[in-house]
């Protein structure tokens, strides 16, 4: 599975480099799952109703 924060590397990978940084075995205890953009808020607007209002009418 590649790393959401790069998205070049695998989570496995992710976590070797991050244990050659720190000198130590680290290893993967939990995780959690998003679909990408899950979360997200979008708001939804009316374009014609923005234009209005901006224009005043």
């Amino acid at each position: 599975q590649t790393f959401v924060i790069d998205g070049e590397n695998s989570v496995e990978k992710a976590l070797q480099l991050a244990g050659k940084d720190l000198g130590a075995d680290i290893s993967l205890s939990a995780f959690v799952r998003f679909g990408l953009g899950e979360g997200v808020e979008k708001e939804e607007s009316d374009f014609a109703a923005e234009v209005a209002a901006t224009a005043g009418a």
